[in-house]
């Protein structure tokens, strides 16, 4: 039974660490980049905010966005992350419906959130387009964002980095305290051999 325990406090140990450290990185990353997105081997990693493109994608998500190239070439069915015409800094994840050619060259991309009832309002220009999804890890950005707030960093770098010292302590109070039985049990051997 203890051997489980140890191994189940190891493994939860591991995955909160992997956790902590990816959430770190992707902070340092997004106040490093210019366009304030954090990034990893060159993926944007963005948190859903809204329900949009449910069940595909749902709110809390985070999401890894290839960054458009020249090269790629969109097509419907893909979902990519545009800027909003009328509002830059606000990012959009759609799925593209339809494609708006001039002369056989696509120049805008018709978009819709899978659980919107209409398509966008305005076709999507490339030069809006940030990249292509090409990923998405269920429930993170609900972490992610949390991680943002002072009791996030509280409850997720302090607290388990606490939880963690208390732990060693405990471990080195057993054995000391294993130390002091050994060596009370080598005493009553020798007192109960000595003559009274």
């Amino acid at each position: 039974m203890k051997l489980v325990l140890r191994i189940l406090n190891g493994a939860v140990t591991a995955v909160l660490a992997v956790i902590l450290v990816a959430t770190v990185a992707l902070a340092i990353t997004a106040r490093r980049s210019q366009d304030g997105m954090p990034s990893v081997l060159g993926y944007k990693v963005l948190s859903v905010l809204s329900g949009s493109m449910e069940p595909a994608i749902k709110t809390g998500d985070v999401i890894i966005v290839e960054p458009l190239k020249p090269d790629h070439e969109i097509k419907e069915g893909d979902v990519i992350t545009f800027r909003a015409a009328d509002a830059p800094e606000m990012l959009i994840t759609h799925r593209v419906v339809g494609i708006v050619s001039v002369n056989g060259e696509p120049t805008a991309y018709v978009t819709k959130g899978d659980n919107n009832d209409a398509v966008d309002l305005s076709p999507v220009s490339r030069s809006q387009v940030v990249g292509i999804q090409r990923w998405r890890v269920p429930y993170y950005g609900y972490l992610r964002e949390f991680m943002r707030k002072p009791v996030g960093i509280v409850s997720l770098v302090i607290a388990p980095g606490v939880l963690l010292i208390a732990m060693e302590i405990r471990k080195i109070v057993q054995v000391v305290m294993e130390e002091e039985r050994a060596k009370k049990a080598e005493k009553e051997p020798a007192d109960a051999q000595s003559p009274s």
